[in-house]
């Protein structure tokens, strides 16, 4: 399977190492927040390509766009906490949107 980061050629961050280090700089909060508000490469682009996204990146799918924003704002006031559970339900949403799509090879939309 490919991320939506991976089809946009960037390079994928690890969202989950970020968030259980044991301490963060200010210089990584500010690298965090650049990628978190953009689409392709925020927590929401770690996700299957196939999920259906509007032309920017961000998911057409409601709660998959709005645990986003979410994700976003706890990255942005630094709720280390409130990032993981989020992050947790980008997860588990983006897996009940593919399971609607048939993925084969590199997880293309074969409908």
């Amino acid at each position: 399977m490919k991320t939506y980061t991976e089809s946009k050629n960037e390079t994928l961050f690890n969202w989950n190492k970020f968030l259980n280090q044991k301490e963060i700089t200010e210089k990584e909060w500010s690298f965090a927040k650049d990628l978190s508000v953009d689409w392709v490469t925020c927590a929401c682009g770690n996700q299957c390509d196939v999920i259906p996204r509007y032309g920017g990146g961000g998911p057409k799918d409601i709660l998959l766009y709005n645990l986003g924003m979410s994700f976003t704002y706890a990255i942005d006031t630094k709720n280390i906490q409130y990032a993981k559970d989020t992050l947790l339900k980008i997860e588990l949403r983006s897996s009940e949107l593919t399971k609607k799509c048939k993925c084969v090879d590199n997880c293309k939309r074969t409908e």
